[in-house]
């Protein structure tokens, strides 16, 4: 059974298939054969060694495989809990082709997990999920929900509009966290309007230097914030991971 604390550290990360894009925008093309290919994944060990250095009590990815040809048929969270003390998992997909891809979103924790679900968002071209995870804190049920927006703006507002729907049904203390692809305030408003509060956390993207704001961490009203940080250290994926610590009030 966990520790009882009155903390939280949450990762959360784009973890690009383990493609391990982390130099410059060329390596799109040098390196696109590893989103099909079966390659050499140093990314799961790296990340495996921040989880455990930073004391993560939960992370959350997305673009991570739940086992296919490019990972040869192991579950990239299998071998993240194989590695790290944080032994509970769930695996979302999101879009499968053949045994090729089985890309999805996905939570790796020390808590039990005791509920999940996987809402599709509204399609226009692109595959999109958010994720649900109801897990037990300290006696107390919290959601975790992540997912990663579409790249057009107004596939992004329907799944917002979809995805703020789903937060006002959810009783509890809350997280969100992902790649929501926009740094654009207006668009953001409809989460401001659930009344989670958003951290202002650093640029992620691209992960070799840095521009673009669109990795984020919404938190409820239960809980404060002691710090946050943008991990630089770990260059696995064209992320950054960010890390906060959440309090209970």
């Amino acid at each position: 059974m966990p520790e009882k604390r009155d903390t939280i550290r949450i990762l959360t990360l784009n973890i690009e298939y383990c493609a391990s894009i982390t130099r410059g925008y060329w390596q799109y093309l040098t390196s696109a054969w590893k989103y099909v290919i079966p390659h050499n994944v140093n990314a799961i060990s790296n990340i495996a060694r921040v989880i455990n250095k930073e004391d993560v009590d939960i992370c959350t990815f997305v673009e991570i495989d739940g086992g296919s040809f490019r990972t040869l048929h192991g579950n990239n969270l299998k071998k993240l809990a194989n590695k790290t003390v944080l032994k509970k998992f769930h695996f979302f997909p999101v879009r499968k082709i053949l045994n090729l891809v089985n890309q999805g979103n996905g939570i790796l924790t020390k808590y039990d997990i005791t509920d999940t679900q996987n809402f599709q968002l509204v399609r226009h071209g692109e595959h999109r999920a958010l994720s649900l995870s109801k897990i037990s804190v300290n006696n107390k049920i919290v959601t975790i929900l992540t997912t990663q927006l579409a790249l057009g703006k107004f596939s992004r507002k329907r799944e917002l509009e979809q995805i703020t729907e789903i937060i006002k049904k959810i009783n509890g203390p809350i997280i969100l966290t992902g790649d929501l692809n926009t740094s654009n305030e207006k668009e953001l408003q409809a989460l401001n309007d659930t009344g989670l509060i958003r951290l202002e956390t650093p640029k992620t993207f691209p992960s070799w230097k840095p521009k673009r704001r669109i990795d984020y961490i919404y938190y409820s009203k239960d809980f404060g914030v002691l710090k946050y940080y943008v991990i630089d250290e770990l260059k696995v994926s064209d992320h950054l991971p960010i890390l906060a610590e959440l309090r209970w009030k």
